[in-house]
C-alpha cells in the first residue's frame, strides 16, 4: 500500500491541474478560424489598426486564416500565434471575453507534476527491492495506462495549453512503458541484457508510433524517433552473440537512420515535418562520432555530411541547416587537426589552426546567413492533402 502512495499523489495532482484549468474556461478564440467558412469574404485592409480584424472583433481574419492553413501557407499552430498576437489573447483574455489558460498556470502545473514524479521516484527507490516482482511490474504499467489515459481524454481539446499537455502526457508514457517493459523483461522473464534492450525499443517504438499516428505532435515524433534508435542498437547487439559488434555498424546505423529521417520529414511523410528534418539531419552529424575514435574512416563521411547540410541551405535557404553543418564541420575538423597534427606541430599550432578554422567557418556561416536572408525563406514544402496543423 505504501507503493501505491506515489501513484496516488500524481493522478491527483494531474487531476486537479486539469480540472482547475477547464474551469477557467474553455477557450475557443485564437481556434475560432477553424470554424470560419473557407471562401468567405476577404476583408479590406483597414486605414489603421490591425489588418483584417474588424472593429467588432475577428471580423474577416478568420476566413483568411482558414483559407491559409487549408493551402499549407501556414500551420495551425501559426494561425493561433497570429490570431494571440492581433488579439492580445495569451496570458490576459480570450476571444468573446473568455479567459486562456496562462503561462504561469501552465508552468505551476507541470512544476507540480515534477515534483510528484521526483517525490514518487524517491518514495519507490527507498523500497524497491522490497516490493513483489508483479508490484513492480504493476506500478510503471499502472502509471503508464494513467498517463495514455490522461491524454486521450484531452484529446479533443481545442486550448493549446491542454494539447501541451496531452503531448506531455503521452510521451511521458513511452518512457514509462520501457521502464515496465524492463521489469517484464529482467524480472519476470529472466531475459539476457540484448534481449531486454530489445524488447524495450520494440515495445516503446509501438507505442510512440501509435501515440504520433493518433497526434502527429512533435513530442511524440521525438519519442518515435527515440525509440527507434533503442530498436535499431538493441537489434545489432542482438545480432552478434559471442563479441561486440564493431562501434561503426552503430555509426552507420544512427547515421542511416538520420538520413532517412531527415528524408521522410522534407518529404512530409513524417509531421511536423521541420521537427523530422532537424532530428534526422542531427542524428546524421552525430552518428560517425560514436565510432570516429576506433575508426578514423569514419572521418570522410562525416564531413562529406557537414558538407552537404552546408550546401543544402544556399537552394533551400533554410538556415538551421547551415548553423547544424557549421557546428559539426568544425568539431570534425577540429578532432582532425589534433589528431594528426599535434605531435608534428605541436599544440599550440594546432589550436592556432583549429581558431583559424573557426574564424573561417564563422565568415562563411555568416555569408551564407546573409544570402539566404536576402532571398527570403523558402517554406518546408506541404503535401496539397495533409491535413492542417501537422506541419
Amino acid at each position: 500500500m505504501v507503493a501505491l502512495v506515489p501513484i496516488l499523489v500524481i493522478v491527483a495532482v494531474v487531476l486537479a491541474f486539469a480540472r482547475w484549468q477547464m474551469r477557467r474556461g474553455r477557450v475557443a478564440g485564437a481556434e475560432a478560424w477553424r470554424r470560419a467558412p473557407l471562401d468567405g469574404p476577404v476583408t479590406e485592409k483597414p486605414a489603421a489598426g490591425h489588418a483584417g480584424l474588424a472593429p467588432s472583433g475577428f471580423g474577416g481574419l478568420a476566413p483568411d486564416l482558414a483559407r491559409w492553413v487549408a493551402a499549407g501557407v501556414i500551420s495551425a499552430d501559426q494561425a493561433d500565434a497570429i490570431v494571440a498576437l492581433e488579439r492580445g489573447t495569451t496570458g490576459r483574455g480570450g476571444m468573446g471575453g473568455e479567459r486562456r489558460v496562462s503561462l504561469l498556470a501552465e508552468a505551476l502545473g507541470y512544476v507540480g507534476a515534477v515534483l510528484a514524479l521526483a517525490g514518487a521516484g524517491v518514495g519507490l527507490g527507498q523500497s524497491w527491492e522490497d516490493l513483489p516482482v508483479w508490484t513492480r511490474l504493476g506500478i510503471p504499467s499502472t502509471v503508464t495506462a494513467l498517463l495514455v489515459l490522461g491524454g486521450f481524454l484531452l484529446r479533443k481539446q481545442e486550448e493549446p495549453a491542454f494539447r501541451r499537455l496531452m503531448s506531455v502526457l503521452w510521451a511521458l508514457s513511452v518512457g514509462t512503458a520501457g521502464w515496465a517493459l524492463g521489469v517484464l523483461g529482467a524480472d519476470v522473464a529472466d531475459l539476457e541484457e540484448e534481449s531486454v534492450a530489445l524488447l524495450i525499443g520494440a515495445g516503446c517504438s509501438v507505442l510512440a508510433a501509435s501515440l504520433w499516428l493518433a497526434r502527429r505532435f512533435g513530442f511524440q515524433q521525438a519519442a518515435l524517433f527515440a525509440s527507434l534508435h533503442l530498436l535499431v542498437t538493441s537489434g545489432i547487439l542482438s545480432l552478434t552473440t559471442d563479441d561486440s559488434p564493431p562501434m561503426w555498424w552503430f555509426a552507420a546505423a544512427v547515421w542511416l537512420l538520420g538520413v532517412t529521417w531527415a528524408w521522410l520529414g522534407w518529404r512530409d511523410v513524417i509531421a511536423p515535418s521541420w521537427l523530422a528534418v532537424a532530428l534526422g539531419c542531427m542524428g546524421a552529424v552525430i552518428g560517425p562520432a560514436l565510432g570516429l575514435g576506433d575508426y578514423e574512416w569514419l572521418l570522410a563521411p562525416a564531413l562529406v555530411t557537414t558538407g552537404a547540410l552546408m550546401a543544402m541551405s544556399i537552394p533551400t535557404r533554410q538556415t538551421p541547416l547551415l548553423a547544424l553543418g557549421t557546428i559539426g564541420a568544425f568539431g570534425y575538423i577540429t578532432w582532425a587537426v589534433v589528431r594528426y597534427f599535434k605531435d608534428s606541430l605541436g599544440v599550440p599550432l594546432a589550436l592556432a589552426i583549429v581558431g583559424a578554422v573557426l574564424l573561417g567557418l564563422a565568415v562563411l556561416a555568416g555569408r551564407l546567413a546573409t544570402r539566404n536572408r536576402g532571398r527570403g525563406p523558402l517554406a518546408m514544402r506541404v503535401s496539397p492533402g495533409a491535413p492542417a496543423g501537422q506541419h
